[in-house]
């Protein structure tokens, strides 16, 4: 059964908090929101950058500071944003950390790391703001394909993204379908500085085997997905229906895996190509 609400509704413009608003993705959800009139509260571990980064003559932009891998900085956060007796009509959770590695070179930092801010983080800032949530609030939770479909060589990252869709799912079943609304987003590859650090890291080559979505794109789905009913969306949709057959037939990935493998291998030419040329143009500029 699908627990997300197939009925539309409509979002007036309020208020807006997400976490993750320095990078790529997170930096255009806060613009095109603030453009629409939002007032955006960001929790950030670099408030100072963000104010630099993000700036509206519409809504109102605050950025504050936020450690997501703190709980008691998560708790005096939360109990500051209720605090404010502001009604939330969005709540984006956009933070990521990937870090790739073997299963045997997995250390408790970058497992506890990853665990806080992809899963820990939005959990309990979850549980510390759903009285703060307007009756027709959404929660927006900015997944990834990794957590529908194994990701070969970052098996904790997976795993909190596999953790995160079950939580979602879980909420979403807490509440009736005309009350609060609980969204998913799983992405594929998007061209951000998060997806050039997991490459050099040495990333999965699975990422280019679509051209990686830009983030102005990833962010306008976002926004038009929190203007309508709960419900989880793949991008691009194919990934999707990929993952899921991968899930009932776990065959079909170890069949799939060499060619797709070449294929990301020319993906990822391509990119760093691209990357190239452009950093070359930037510096010729």
């Amino acid at each position: 059964m699908n627990p997300f609400s197939p009925r539309k509704r409509i979002t007036v413009p309020s208020f807006a908090v997400m976490t993750g608003g320095t990078g790529g993705i997170g930096c255009e959800i806060a613009g095109l929101l603030l453009e629409q009139g939002w007032d955006v509260l960001l929790l950030t571990r670099q408030p100072r950058k963000a104010e630099e980064q993000i700036s509206s003559s519409k809504g109102q932009f605050e950025a504050v500071f936020c450690d997501l891998t703190e709980p008691s900085n998560l708790q005096s956060v939360g109990t500051a944003i209720r605090d404010r007796n502001r009604p939330i009509g969005l709540l984006i959770h956009c933070a990521g950390k990937i870090q790739p590695e073997a299963t045997k070179d997995i250390t408790q930092h970058s497992l506890e790391e990853q665990m806080a801010i992809n899963l820990t983080s939005p959990i309990l800032m979850t549980s510390q703001l759903l009285p703060a949530l307007s009756p027709n609030g959404h929660i927006m939770f900015i997944n990834s394909i990794a957590g529908v479909m194994p990701l070969q060589g970052s098996s904790v990252y997976s795993a909190t993204k596999f953790g995160l869709r079950g939580f979602a799912r879980s909420l979403a079943l807490e509440f009736r379908p005309r009350t609060l609304r609980v969204s998913s987003i799983f992405l594929a590859a998007v061209d951000t500085r998060m997806l050039e650090q997991e490459t050099q890291d040495g990333g999965s080559v699975l990422n280019f085997v679509n051209q990686p979505l830009s983030a102005q794109y990833v962010a306008r789905m976002i926004i038009r997905t929190s203007k309508g009913a709960g419900r989880e969306i793949f991008l691009p949709r194919i990934d999707g229906i990929f993952a899921h057959a991968c899930l009932i037939m776990p065959w079909l990935l170890h069949i799939t895996t060499p060619l797709l493998e070449k294929v990301g291998q020319i993906g990822l030419r391509r990119f760093l190509k691209q990357k190239a040329a452009a950093s070359f143009v930037a510096h010729k500029e």
